[in-house]
């Protein structure tokens, strides 16, 4: 999970359709009003921009191998009727977390209010377990609600694509151990840091894991002597930790 940034309300959503689309609902619970074809495909499009084309909660990418986008109310359209089409309740999410989190009321992170990383970390005992850090538990919650620790459908995907990057990094390392400086070896590592920037799918575990990669710190090191540490690497690895966790070690 990462931070988000709301952007305004889609024109379609106009106070008309809202207080209708409402009172639609309020007559029938069975309704998606959500899904009208009067506000449908803009709200869909609008919320894929928020989340650049993931689920707003475990970060898979969405429309693809089945994972179709489907609309969560973060308050509980069953006990908020008033917000079941109110912009700033609305999130993209896949089927598995939609369901998952469901009509849950304790607090949860909301990504487009709160900082994830101030109530998630990333287990150090193994580097694909969330646990919640807050004090209020408020990532135990959100980490528990949504099962972001599933482990075939969220935890196994995070390590398949962390895996494949950090075989990668130990190439190029190697590489340049034995050849030295190439233009083509820092060109790899900006595709890799590209992997774990915010548009990327399970985002915030692939930048943490990067970011404490032996391989990945010996590629800068190495960079950084010969001065080809470049302005946009150091780009690269400021968004890579906008978007990290925190390690934890559970005593």
């Amino acid at each position: 999970m990462i931070k988000l940034e709301r952007e305004g309300c889609p024109k379609e959503l106009t106070r008309e359709v809202r207080e209708e689309l409402t009172r639609l609902y309020a007559e029938n619970k069975d309704r998606d009003v959500w899904n009208s074809p009067k506000i449908k495909k803009p709200l869909k499009d609008a919320l894929l921009r928020m989340t650049r084309g993931k689920c707003a909660y475990c970060e898979c990418r969405l429309n693809i191998e089945s994972k179709d986008v489907t609309i969560d109310h973060f308050l509980p359209k069953s006990t908020h009727p008033n917000e079941v089409v109110q912009w700033e309740n609305l999130f993209p999410a896949c089927l598995r977390c939609n369901r998952e989190k469901k009509d849950y009321e304790k607090r949860i992170v909301n990504p487009c209010e709160d900082r994830p990383q101030d109530y998630i970390g990333l287990d150090v005992r193994n580097r694909y377990f969330l646990r919640g850090i807050d004090r209020d538990g408020v990532g135990k919650n959100t980490t528990t609600a949504i099962k972001l620790n599933d482990i075939r459908r969220v935890m196994v995907p995070r390590m398949i694509e962390w895996e494949e990057i950090r075989q990668r990094l130990e190439e190029i390392s190697d590489d340049m151990q034995k050849d030295g400086y190439k233009t083509k070896y820092r060109n790899r590592i900006e595709v890799l840091m590209g992997k774990c920037l915010p548009d990327a799918s399970y985002a915030a575990v692939k930048a943490t894991n990067m970011l404490d990669d032996d391989c990945y710190q010996k590629i800068k090191n190495f960079l950084k002597d010969m001065g080809k540490w470049t302005d946009k690497l150091e780009i690269l690895e400021q968004e890579m930790k906008s978007v990290s966790f925190v390690w934890i070690r559970m005593v």
